[in-house]
């Protein structure tokens, strides 16, 4: 290992310390940080961090125009190529506080690793995004197969995250202490539920209905009683797998441990939605069903004021903002009911007469 790398690697891995217990950051956090200088590194080749300068920040930019995703042979989208440079910025920021480092790493140099404004308002656009529709959300359960425990969860899960509005990875350590169905309710308890943030707050059920409601009861009811699961274990076991009669590995039941990470419960949400013959809708989309449905039941600044509460958002226009824009297509429909109306009665002309 050349000098050059080593130097690297110390400085790489003390950076990575101090995000995590000067900054607080979570664990997926810094693993993000540490994928997108690992792309930085694959590029650098060996090359000392302190011989940064403009023309390299640039190089790299350029560099990055012209990756493809691993998976799908894709070019890298405009958000990817922005996380990766804005970590990379934080790193490079952060050596120039550093011995050795502050004298060899200028500050202007690092800003020509800034993504251009085009790409990155694209990121921070807050267009309407596709996403499932209420209806679209009980079709799929009640067409959702149930023969098996391992269907029963999956079914239950997605469920559950239209019922509460969590994401994938809070859902996942979600421990059935948590679930107080006689109030319908969840307590997401940021100490022990991997919730954003660390943040805990109480959800009560969505109004998806009694169905979805009755398939989440019917499963906490399942795992207590058949599988005697008590509150210290998990909403969403992993399946088990065991040598099935064909001697390969097959699901054979539930254990009693959680999915170490969210990917399965994601590409579980996504399954179910292409083989009820819709499209491949995303977890992240649950809230903006959610969103949705707000408008079918809000009609007073509290009515809206609670939603967003429900939804874990302190301030009511985190929910507008991020996930209360308006189709195109209503858009289209309520400007021309706007146009056929016409402008309302002014109230002080009215009163004179």
């Amino acid at each position: 290992m050349s000098k050059h790398t080593s130097n690297n690697l110390r400085i790489k891995r003390k950076n990575l310390v101090w995000l995590k217990d000067a900054k607080g950051l979570s664990q997926s956090s810094i693993d993000k940080a540490a994928a997108s200088i690992a792309i930085y590194d694959r590029w650098l080749k060996g090359k000392d961090y302190r011989a940064f300068h403009s023309e390299r920040a640039r190089a790299f930019k350029r560099h990055l125009q012209g990756l493809r995703n691993e998976r799908t042979g894709a070019p890298l989208s405009a958000a990817t190529i922005n996380a990766v440079l804005r970590d990379v910025m934080k790193l490079f920021d952060w050596m120039a506080d550093q011995p050795g480092y502050k004298s060899r790493i200028s500050r202007a140099d690092i800003a020509y690793l800034t993504p251009d404004r085009k790409s990155e308002q694209a990121r921070r656009s807050t267009m309407w995004k596709p996403h499932p529709s209420p209806e679209q959300v009980n079709h799929l359960l009640s067409i959702m197969p149930s023969e098996t425990v391992v269907q029963r969860r999956d079914r239950a899960l997605i469920a559950f995250l239209f019922l509460t509005g969590s994401r994938e990875g809070a859902a996942i350590t979600v421990r059935l202490r948590h679930v107080d169905l006689a109030h319908k309710c969840v307590q997401f308890d940021g100490r022990s539920v991997d919730t954003k943030f660390g943040k805990s707050f109480t959800t009560s059920f969505f109004p998806f209905g009694d169905d979805v409601e009755r398939i989440l009861r019917d499963w906490i009811t399942e795992l207590r009683q058949d599988h005697l699961f008590s509150d210290t274990d998990p909403l969403f076991p992993k399946t088990r797998v065991a040598v099935g009669p064909s001697r390969r590995f097959q699901a054979v039941g539930i254990a009693r441990e959680p999915w170490a990470g969210p990917s399965s419960a994601a590409r579980i949400f996504k399954q179910a939605f292409v083989d009820a013959g819709l499209p491949p809708f995303s977890p992240h989309r649950v809230r903006d069903t959610i969103a949705e449905l707000a408008k079918l039941h809000c009609r007073t600044p509290e009515d809206y004021k609670a939603w967003s509460q429900n939804m874990g958002h302190n301030d009511v226009m985190t929910t507008f903002s991020s996930y209360g824009s308006v189709s195109p297509g209503r858009q289209v429909e309520l400007m021309g009911r706007y146009r056929r109306r016409g402008p309302l009665p002014d109230e002080d002309a009215v009163i004179d007469e």
